[in-house]
């Protein structure tokens, strides 16, 4: 894949997370902005509430030219590379619907255009734990996903690494980055990948990989990481703490960074450097201030945004994902 990575601070101090093509001309490929507004793509609202932090926009850069297309409820960006696709909808209904739709639409999108792997996913789903038992909202979402999969033909174990948070919008909102060539998928020895979850968490599992590696074209590597809560094996960890599952989830990460410096032999990768960036959702909007400090202890430089986010499981407090190279 042709690009390389850059990290720094925009005119107003605040960083700004950037995938650039080397060597040649630069173009949004797809603008992540916090903080409210109404961006125009490829700029585009999570629809969360940010908390605080440093970080108030990733930007996510190809070598120009990019072109850019829209549908009824749908927006994509892509260059030679790389595809990003936004959809977004009102929630309406029964989560699995809505996503099997959404899934269908991304996945024929995609490969239609000739980006068939995915790399990076997030989905921002309204009310996730709505409902009780296997009528939980996030559990009928991960029952659409899997058909849509399915009904493509692509195995849990070959999705890419992703992202599921509960709003309090309106709208189920879905982003993605696809490219021509296939990223790495890397597990957790820590963690049960989530495709082999016991049927105590829903009757379809979840379908992401921990992290997604992709090569970039000046040699290094692009490590794109999900979103990691306080979970060991496959249980919930430190019910009702939300320090220690905020040290727990560092722990997560720290062990999926030292198996992806392994896997990839890439030593660079074991520890967040300078050019890395995390997302952090708190389900209790008042918890941000003791996470961001606990966080600050573990990550000093680390750039940080956090988001008032319900996590997929009612006794996950909080949730890190992560973007890293090396």
């Amino acid at each position: 894949m042709s690009h390389a990575t850059q990290f720094s601070p925009d005119r107003n101090g605040q960083h700004a997370l950037r995938l650039a093509a080397a060597g040649a001309g630069q173009q949004s490929l797809i603008n992540f902005v916090f903080g409210g507004g109404r961006p125009v793509w490829p700029s585009s609202d999570i629809g969360l509430e940010w908390l605080g932090g440093d970080l108030r926009c990733e930007q996510w850069l190809a070598g120009a030219p990019v072109r850019f297309g829209n549908g009824d409820q749908w927006h994509w960006s892509r260059n030679a590379d790389l595809l990003a696709v936004a959809l977004s909808a009102p929630d309406q209904g029964d989560p699995a619907k809505t996503t099997a739709r959404f899934y269908r639409e991304l996945i024929g999108t995609v490969r239609s255009a000739g980006y068939p792997h995915l790399l990076r996913i997030w989905n921002y789903l309204p009310d996730i734990n709505g409902g009780n038992g296997d009528n939980e909202r996030y559990r009928r979402f991960c029952v659409g996903r899997g058909q849509a999969l399915a009904e493509a033909g692509l195995e849990d174990a070959r999705m890419c690494a992703a992202t599921a948070i509960g709003s309090q919008d309106d709208h189920f909102r879905l982003f993605a980055v696809a490219g021509r060539s296939p990223g790495q998928s890397v597990e957790n020895p820590r963690q049960v990948s989530s495709w082999e979850y016991p049927n105590l968490y829903g009757p379809r599992s979840p379908a992401f990989a921990r992290a997604t590696a992709v090569d970039l074209a000046d040699g290094r590597i692009a490590l794109l990481i999900s979103g990691t809560a306080s979970v060991v094996g496959h249980a919930t960890a430190h019910p009702g703490n939300v320090l220690a599952q905020t040290d727990e989830a560092v722990s997560n990460l720290a062990a999926l960074l030292a198996e992806a410096a392994s896997d990839l032999d890439r030593p660079g990768l074991a520890r967040f450097g300078e050019e890395a960036a995390a997302r952090v959702y708190v389900r209790d909007p008042a918890d941000w201030p003791a996470v961001y400090g606990r966080l600050r202890q573990h990550w000093p430089s680390l750039a940080l945004a956090g988001f008032h986010g319900d996590i997929c499981r009612r006794n996950l407090l909080m949730e890190i994902e992560a973007w890293h190279c090396a």
